[in-house]
């Protein structure tokens, strides 16, 4: 009895003491593959039509820098600005990359509206993004997901980034409030948000992905 239990155990003892000793190799086989996660802007060129804006206040001054990285289905947008006065700030895309700080109608008045090719109401324009809130101390730092454009779309439509002066209320106005004497947002507020100037302008531009 002894020498059959014996010969039942022995082949379980050794079998946990091989496999422990098996090649990394080996088991790196039997291991699922992990799928690469969202393209970010610290990997350059491997995006799929990747751009950027370089942003610039009325004073032709530095401010900041948006990327826009296409992901699946999606447009990551990633910005840093610094030298902003501290509080929350419109933050838009409009129609036109042009950024006249001299603009007659008002700095970067140039850009022309907001990015709005389906023709809807703020804050459903395509080009309308969460406000930019910027700390005490300038600096602010902004990422957010859009699926209502592509960044292949945004380089070929030539447009423009912006940041503005006040928060942007993105059309939402109870209707305890009064408007011409109707209830809720007025005209001004569909259209735009209410985002006070324009500070700070920035033309998207096709990153070189060499």
């Amino acid at each position: 009895m002894v020498r059959n239990y014996v010969k039942m155990v022995a082949p379980m003892l050794i079998f946990p003491l091989l496999t422990g000793c098996m090649p990394d190799t080996d088991m790196e086989k039997t291991m699922p593959k992990q799928e690469s996660e969202a393209v970010t802007v610290s990997s350059k060129g491997q995006g799929s039509g990747w751009a950027t804006a370089d942003m610039y206040d009325v004073q032709n001054n530095k401010v900041g820098t948006v990327a826009f990285i296409q992901d699946k289905d999606h447009v990551r947008i990633e910005a840093s600005v610094k030298g902003l006065a501290p509080g929350h700030h419109g933050f838009h895309i409009h129609e036109k990359g042009i950024c006249d700080p001299q603009s007659p109608d008002g700095a970067f008045m140039s850009a022309g509206g907001h990015f709005n090719p389906t023709q809807t109401v703020h804050s459903n324009h395509a080009g309308d993004m969460p406000s930019l809130y910027v700390n005490k101390d300038g600096t602010g730092t902004f990422t957010a997901d859009f699926d209502r454009m592509t960044a292949q779309q945004i380089v070929d439509q030539k447009l423009a980034v912006m940041i503005h002066e006040n928060p942007d209320n993105f059309g939402n106005i109870p209707e305890r409030y009064q408007a011409g004497g109707k209830p809720g947002p007025d005209k001004d507020t569909l259209k735009t948000g209410d985002a006070g100037k324009r500070i700070a302008c920035g033309i998207i531009s096709r990153e070189n992905k060499q």
